[in-house]
């Protein structure tokens, strides 16, 4: 004979918070300026810009709140161990996953030497951006109340009554970091030319970004909680 359940549970949480988008990137830098070539004086070009650095990714939102368990008031002649009454809080909803960091951008291009000095190596490649945090899971719901009352009591062997507080939701997983932005590229040096003294060689050869560090978990202090159990009440009237 199999076991008859009577509930009032309350709903567990479905539902995922949406992940946020990347973050953005900024844009590419322009191009460094050029050699400025005269009779007089020749002025050198300019290195290249260096790339911004990619925007953090947003935090994962919080989990819903499991529902609550709802009240039974049940009044029988018998009670045996077959009958459950269930009064239970819902599961929390899991947590939202981070949003992914920004790329950093690359590097502007250096300036052009214009036939009289050295075309300039490009900018350092924009940092990627750090992802979001991992949202953390929902509480779970709180239990109901459970009265019964009954003539006789069979169920010595078991508990029939349960309302406990439902367990919290899982937490999200965090956002990768952005990636990091290209080295710009070197600026042409051209034609039969001779280098002055204010710009002997083209400049140090650019880095290219760091990658950005990933999310985190949730503080454990504000990580779901289980619900608070509720009343279970069993009245035997003899």
């Amino acid at each position: 004979m199999s076991d008859a359940h009577i509930e009032v549970n309350g709903g567990d949480v479905t539902e995922v918070p949406q992940k946020p988008p990347k973050a953005p990137s900024p844009p590419e830098p322009f191009q460094a300026r050029g050699a400025n070539c005269n009779w007089f004086d020749d002025d050198c070009a300019q290195l290249g810009l260096p790339g911004g650095d990619g925007a953090d990714g947003v935090a994962g939102a919080r989990g819903g709140t499991g529902g609550n368990g709802g009240s039974l008031d049940f009044e029988a002649d018998v009670i045996n161990g077959a009958v459950k009454f269930h009064a239970h809080g819902g599961r929390g909803g899991r947590g939202g996953d981070g949003g992914d960091g920004g790329d950093g951008a690359n590097g502007g291009k250096g300036g052009e030497g214009h036939d009289c000095e050295f075309g300039r190596m490009g900018g350092k490649g924009g940092n990627g951006g750090r992802g979001g945090d991992a949202g953390p899971g929902g509480d779970g719901g709180n239990g109901g109340s459970i009265l019964v009352r009954c003539r006789i009591d069979n169920s010595t062997n078991s508990d029939p009554l349960d309302a406990h507080g439902g367990p919290p939701g899982s937490a999200g997983t965090p956002g990768f970091g952005g990636l990091g932005g290209n080295p710009g590229d070197q600026g042409a040096t051209s034609g039969d030319f001779a280098a002055s003294s204010d710009c002997p060689d083209p400049g140090i050869q650019p880095f290219p970004g760091r990658p950005g560090p990933p999310g985190q978990p949730p503080d454990p202090n504000t990580a779901g909680r289980a619900g608070n159990g509720g009343s279970a009440l069993k009245i035997v009237t003899g």
